[in-house]
Formats: structure tokens, C-alpha cells, sequence
């Protein structure tokens, strides 16, 4: 599982710095966009590996992505959209939409649609939509909830001189 997951975390960090060519990002964000993409993959195939479902792995991910692109962003000196968007690109649900798709292009050819193939279809287009909507949530959840501070304010560990 380790070498497996390891090397769909390294294809996903590929695939986002494709994206980020294709988006016009900055050279300089290719290496946060690509760090990003790997650990909410990651992160998205450790909780479905101990029993997590995909909706709940994607939030995970997506929220852990979030709060790390704030801390990014400041590194970088780069809104943290330019390099969010392509990250999260590779944890879209591409087969359940296709399943959907071709379900629904089934039922429209046949003479009778069967029942079966009806809630196929309108499963695998719910998961979509759904896992879309995690992921959305879990990319602007962080950043609307500190909205309002610098990211000084926010580091969860302080140094001795902050607390003095």
C-alpha cells in the first residue's frame, strides 16, 4: 500500500504541475503546487486505506491543502488560488462523472430504461457532485475562516519571544 499510494501521490503532484503550465502559474510556485497536489492525495488515500470514505477523505485533504496554502502563500508571495487550483485538480472525481455520463447516455438510447441502470447513474452523479462540493468547501473553509488575519496571527506555534 506505502509504494503504491507513494506513487499515485508523485503522478498527482505530475498532473498538478501540468495544470499549474496550463493555468500560466509562476515557475516559483511549481514546487507548492505539486507538494500540495501529493499530500492531499495522499492524505485523501491514507483515510480510505483505514476505513474513511471518499466524500470525508476529499474534506480532509481539501481542508489540510487550505491551511497549508496560507502559510504557502506568504512564502511565496502569491495568492493562494494561483496555486490551489491546479492542486486540487487531480482529486477530481473524473471516473464517477464519466460512469454518470455514459449511464445517462445509455438510458437515453434504450428503448426502456431499466431501473437499475437509472440509480447507477444518478449515483455516480451525486458522488460527483458531491466530492466536487468537499473539495470546494475544504479549499475556501481555511481561508474564510481567517479571513481577517495575517498569517502571523494564525501559526499554531508560537515562538518564546511572541509569548513574552
Amino acid at each position: 500500500m506505502t509504494l503504491l499510494l507513494l506513487e499515485k501521490c508523485l503522478w498527482a503532484g505530475i498532473a498538478a504541475l501540468g495544470f499549474a503550465t496550463l493555468f500560466t502559474a509562476p515557475i516559483r510556485v511549481f514546487w507548492a503546487t505539486a507538494l500540495l497536489a501529493a499530500l492531499g492525495y495522499g492524505l485523501r488515500g491514507i483515510t480510505l486505506h483505514y476505513g474513511g470514505d471518499l466524500l470525508s477523505g476529499t474534506l480532509i485533504a481539501s481542508c489540510t491543502m487550505g491551511l497549508l496554502a496560507i502559510q504557502i502563500a506568504h512564502w511565496v508571495h502569491t495568492p493562494t488560488t494561483v496555486f490551489m487550483a491546479p492542486a486540487v485538480i487531480p482529486m477530481v472525481p473524473g471516473v464517477f462523472a464519466y460512469r454518470s455520463m455514459m449511464g445517462l447516455m445509455e438510458i437515453s438510447r434504450a428503448e426502456e430504461a431499466s431501473a437499475d441502470l437509472l440509480v447507477q447513474a444518478v449515483g455516480n452523479g451525486l458522488s460527483t457532485v458531491f466530492v466536487l462540493l468537499a473539495l470546494a468547501i475544504g479549499v475556501s473553509l481555511p481561508s474564510l475562516l481567517f479571513r481577517n488575519k495575517s498569517v502571523k496571527d494564525i501559526r499554531f506555534v508560537r515562538s518564546r519571544k511572541a509569548r513574552v
